[in-house]
């Protein structure tokens, strides 16, 4: 099944340059279009992942920059489905046809598989890799395309319990039809009040590898909010920054560096004027002084133009966590004292620091005899970590916390709704790492992210499976974490 899928070629899942990227190698350069690899190398086709094209010796490496996104069948694990979603992801397959046209591209390139599909776990847009060999130009895509369309409804996707009209099972009849075809598809879509991206292909646009939004035809889908965040009705204004900020906790900001190469050129241009001073080119008496004075300004002015266009651009910007005040806090002894919410139970488990915790530095899980001395020498209540028993878990090492990994696969990110350990904290990604086990034993998979996974100080591949033991270390960004079985 990978052959036909591949066309007998196999990903490689590699980082280079903190990105993460999937390759294909061909080493026979005949297998590939002339045309069509001109054609992706030079237009950035919406709803394609843009492809990097690089001739090596003998072989030419195709790869797809896929950071801080994930496989849609990892998406589709975790996520329910209503009728919303699910036309916005059939609009996508069908747009993806009429974009291979307009670049006069074959229909076969296209790799019907759901794990090597990509896009962002926060919305539903979806991004494909498109092939450009020469078994792809005379292929039959209406069996691949209804096979996949059919593995999607059937097994990876969690429906919704809403009101419908029964959109599915007549995809299904479309589906299950002799005459199926792409057609068939747009006709279900048109039926379904869901055609204005496959009849206006303008419409779409796609995502750059920065992960900067586009417009891709279909409403902008709600943020999915981070930790503990909480989500309040938005007014439609132009502070776009602003509601994030309240809705993710973080705020963009210019890192220190872009303000120390401002201040040394600010210096630098002051100092040649200090020079040119002393040396007498602004004496009334000398003949150039308006001239000298006129080009100083103007070399000053196009350094500190240039400075500020280069280091207070906007990719230069950085997430930096805000640190706010709960709204549920109250002032008690002149500390900030969390009031609990009624009826909502707290997320995290906090450790009082002033007292020296009896677990920091044991296998967590295990009763140490220090407990009683510790509670007789503070006379407070000592936290207990809880008993972990037989399941594997993850220490924090900042701060103590046991992690108890209770289900598999065990997911750790940003995104509250979709993750099983919440951290906040925005150099982690939204769907960071997931831990698997297996006959084999106990893996951690990076999900592509920006900032990287790391097992005892190495950083691993992306979406690859890495084996972990008990007593390795795991960072996942800046966060720290050790794993116990």
């Amino acid at each position: 099944m990978m052959d036909e899928r591949y066309f007998g070629f196999v990903p490689e899942f590699k980082t280079e340059a903190d990105r993460s990227i999937v390759r294909f190698v061909f080493r026979d350069e005949g297998r590939l279009v002339g045309y069509q690899l001109e054609m992706l190398k030079n237009n950035r086709i919406p709803l394609l992942l843009n492809p990097e094209i690089l001739k090596v010796d003998d072989e030419i490496r195709i790869s797809y920059e896929i950071t801080s996104m994930i496989p849609l069948k990892k998406i589709l694990e975790r996520k329910e489905i209503g009728k919303r979603e699910f036309i916005r992801y059939i609009q996508q397959i069908a747009g993806v046809f009429d974009q291979l046209e307009n670049h006069l591209l074959d229909y076969g390139g296209i790799l019907f598989d759901s794990s090597m599909i990509f896009g962002s776990p926060a919305d539903e847009r979806i991004f494909f890799i498109y092939l450009p060999v020469r078994e792809a130009v005379e292929r039959d895509v209406r069996e691949p395309l209804r096979q996949f369309v059919t593995n999607l409804i059937i097994r990876e996707m969690k429906f919704r319990n809403e009101e419908s009209d029964n959109y599915i099972q007549h995809l299904i009849e479309a589906l299950k039809s002799p005459d199926f075809s792409l057609e068939t598809l747009k006709a279900w879509l048109a039926a379904t009040g869901g055609s204005r991206m496959t009849e206006n292909p303008a419409y779409i646009t796609s995502e750059t590898s920065t992960g900067t939004q586009a417009d891709t035809g279909i409403p902008a889908p709600a943020v999915i909010p981070a930790c503990n965040a909480v989500r309040k009705p938005e007014k439609q204004d132009n502070k776009q920054d602003e509601r994030k900020d309240s809705v993710t906790g973080v705020k963009k900001v210019y890192p220190i560096s872009s303000w120390i190469i401002l201040g040394a050129a600010v210096a630098g241009v002051m100092a040649l004027f200090a020079v040119m001073g002393i040396n007498g080119a602004f004496d009334p008496g000398n003949p150039d002084m308006v001239t000298k004075t006129a080009g100083l300004i103007l070399i000053g002015g196009a350094v500190i133009w240039l400075v500020l266009s280069k280091a207070f651009s906007e990719d230069k910007k950085i997430e930096k966590q805000l640190h706010e005040k709960p709204k549920n806090a109250k002032k008690v002894g002149g500390s900030i004292k969390n009031t609990p919410v009624p009826g909502k139970l707290p997320r995290f488990r906090y450790v009082n620091k002033s007292i020296p915790h009896p677990y920091l530095n044991s296998r967590p899980g295990e009763i140490s005899e220090s407990i009683t001395e510790a509670a007789a020498a503070t006379d407070r209540t000592v936290l207990l970590t809880r008993k972990t028993g037989t399941s594997p878990c993850l220490r924090k090492l900042s701060d103590g916390e046991t992690v108890v990994i209770s289900r598999w696969p065990y997911r750790i990110g940003r995104l509250a709704d979709q993750v099983d350990y919440c951290v906040k904290n925005p150099a982690v990604g939204r769907i960071h790492a997931e831990l698997t086990r297996g006959q084999e034993g106990y893996f951690i998979t990076d999900m592509n992210t920006r900032n990287g996974t790391y097992v005892n100080g190495m950083r691993i591949e992306p979406n690859t499976g890495h084996p972990i033991k008990n007593g390795d270390r795991i960072r996942l960004a800046n966060e720290e974490f050790e794993f116990f079985e």
